[in-house]
């Protein structure tokens, strides 16, 4: 049995990767930020790049409540 949603998933990283203008590293993970959550991603956390300085920019962008009183 597949995983079909990932098909969105690669897709929403592709067109940011292979775009006329390609996307910066920024938008890119928030794009594919945003496609693993609407998939139910809940586990962000557990990433081995929580803590990377860009990742974790985007995340306050994206769930500042995550980071109040940090």
């Amino acid at each position: 049995m597949g995983w079909c949603s990932a098909t969105e998933i690669f897709d929403s990283v592709c067109e940011g990767l292979l775009a006329e203008e390609p996307k910066s590293k920024k938008e890119i993970i928030k794009k594919l930020i945003v496609a693993l959550e609407d998939g139910d991603w809940d586990c962000q956390q557990d990433s081995e790049f929580w803590d990377h300085p860009l990742v974790r920019e985007v995340m306050r962008e994206l769930h500042p409540r995550w980071f109040d009183g940090a």
